[in-house]
Formats: structure tokens, sequence, C-alpha cells
């Protein structure tokens, strides 16, 4: 009688169990139809694709797989089985610059295909592909079981699987200069002939908005202090500086010199330094860049100085295109002008 309940105990240990891989399918989506999309080449924009498991225990029942199952997935080169290489990269974090709405983090939880009976039973790998080349491929996934390595390409004998979606890597678009909006905007000033302009950085190809959302310096990570000159010659303003701000900041505080006299003869005359502060809010349009150009018409009591040369950096847009630039400092026309980089 023991006996009988001892491998009673062992057949019920053992439902429920994944003896075999009943499913296994790579998507764009767990609940998509659409077997194929289109990403730009740069290495930044990333596409989702998901991997949709369930296994089968030894009655035939579906069932989940394991954790360790779930962790062994990987994304292959559908006609070499391979894992993505060659400027293909697989990722488990997702970046900025994505197709699509950012994934819920419980993403080896059950999703829906629209199999009701066995939808809570499997499980879903996300990864983000990104590539840096230009042409299409297939992409099917690996999972390793039981010591097999069964591949979705339909090779492993011992569990046929036959399933892959299609990514095609274009050509990131590269844009005339006349394409990009740079327009000066008077911000504050008139506290003796202070001024603050506000450069906006846009890209409207065909009067269609593609966002810029960062940008790329040399060296800095914060904001760049582009130009600055102290006792220039340029009218009314001795002292000039260009400050390309990062896109998070939506406050940038400056100061400007000015001076007061002292005094009530020639002889007794005195100037005294003083900065007065300004609170500037930056990144108030969507989309575009910002860059804060100060001026006063006094110098700061230090050295000359005129850093003028010629700025160069790249900004990213929506999609993580890089488009170099550069910008081009006047002091004595008291302009910015922007060139390509």
């Amino acid at each position: 009688m023991s006996e009988q309940l001892n491998a009673l105990d062992r057949q019920s240990d053992e439902s429920g169990v994944a003896e075999s891989i009943g499913s296994f399918a790579v998507k764009f989506d767990a609940g998509a139809s659409s077997r194929s999309k289109v990403l730009y080449a740069n290495g930044r924009m990333q596409v989702k694709v998901q991997v949709v498991v369930a296994g089968l225990d030894r009655d035939g029942n579906v069932v989940a797989v394991s954790d360790e199952v779930m962790e062994s997935i990987r994304l292959i080169h559908y006609d070499s089985g391979k894992t993505l290489r060659n400027g293909w990269r697989a990722s488990a974090e997702q970046g900025r610059f994505t197709l699509a709405l950012a994934h819920n983090p419980n993403a080896m939880e059950d999703e829906d295909d629209g199999n009701e009976d066995a939808s809570d039973q499997r499980r879903v790998r996300t990864f983000w592909v990104s590539s840096e080349n230009v042409e299409t491929i297939q992409i099917g996934a690996s999972i390793k079981f039981a010591d097999t390595v069964i591949r979705s390409n339909g090779t492993t004998l011992s569990s046929r699987h036959d399933s892959s979606i299609s990514i095609e890597a274009i050509l990131p678009v590269t844009y005339a200069i006349e394409q990009f909006r740079w327009e000066d905007v008077w911000y504050d000033g008139g506290f003796r002939n202070q001024r603050i302009y506000k450069y906006y950085l846009g890209l409207y190809p065909h009067s269609q908005q593609v966002k810029l959302v960062d940008w790329i310096a040399e060296g800095p990570v914060k904001n760049v202090v582009f130009a600055f000159g102290n006792k220039v010659e340029a009218w009314n303003a001795a002292f000039q500086a260009g400050i390309l701000l990062r896109p998070d900041r939506e406050v940038f505080n400056v100061s400007l010199p000015y001076a007061e006299t002292s005094g009530s003869t020639p002889d007794s005359i005195s100037f005294i330094h003083r900065e007065k502060d300004y609170e500037v809010r930056v990144n108030d349009r969507v989309g575009e860049l910002t860059v804060v150009q100060v001026l006063s018409p006094v110098a700061r009591d230090q050295l000359p100085a005129d850093r003028s040369e010629v700025f160069r950096f790249t900004a990213l847009d929506q999609f993580g295109t890089e488009h170099k630039l550069a910008i081009r400092t006047d002091f004595k026309e008291r302009s910015f002008r922007l060139e390509r980089g």
C-alpha cells in the first residue's frame, strides 16, 4: 500500500513539470501578428523582440518552463543559428530610442496571444535589438532545455520549431543645414543694458518636426560654455558668453557684470564691480535644444579673454541618429551662426 502511495506522490510531483518545449515563438510583441519592422542602422534605435515559450508535461499538458530555461534564451541569425553579431545587438535593457512604448518590467510574466487555455502557462523574454549595419536579417531564437540547445530555425531534430521575424536596418537620414531651425529670441535684460537671448535649435525637414533630444561634445558631460569673451571689442558688449544647455535642465542661473561709480571729483572716482543674477528658463520648446547668450556692456574685473573658436558638437534626434553641427561665434557682431560640423 505504501509503495502505491509513493508512486502516486511521484506522479503528482512530475505532473506540471515541463518535460519538453511545446511552443517556441519569436515575435515583435507577444500578441502581435507583424513579422517585419524597420529601424535606422545607427546603433541606438531599438526594436522590441519577444520570445514566447511554453512547455509540455508528461501528460501533454501545457506548463510553464523554469526561470533557468528562460534565462538561457538568445536571439540568433535565423540562417546561421549563431547569436546576433556583426553590428547587431540584443540587449535586455531598453534604451532611449525605441519603436515601442516602455516595456512592462514584468517581462517574463504571462502574456496573451489569443490562446486562452494556455496563456497562463506561456512565458515571455524581451530583448531590444539594434544594428549598426545597413541590411535586412531574419531573427530567430535559441533556448537550452534538458542539456539540448533548441533553435527556432527548424534545425533541432529532437524538437522542431520554426519561428522568426525580419528587421530591416536602413541608412540614417542626413539633413541639409537649411532644414535645421536656428532662432534667437530676446529673453531678459534692460538692467544697465545687459541682455540675455535664447537660441533654439530644431529640425524641421519638409515642415515636419524631427525632435532633437540630446547632444554630444568632447569633454564635458554637463552644460558647455562654448564661447567666452571679456574685455572684447564689441559695441555695448564687452562681456559675452554662449552656453549650450543639457536637455534635462529647466532653469539656468547666470550672472552678468556691471559697475557702480563712487566719488565726486575726477581724482576720486572709482569703480566697484558687481554681478547681477538672472534665472533663465530653458528647454521650454519640445524637441528643440537651447543655447543661452549673455551680453553686458561692462566687462568683469578680470584678465581679457577671447574664446570664440568654432564649437563642434553632435545633436541626437528622436531616433538616435547623429547630426554633426557647429556654432561659429562672432563677438564683434554679437552673434552665433549654425553650420554643418
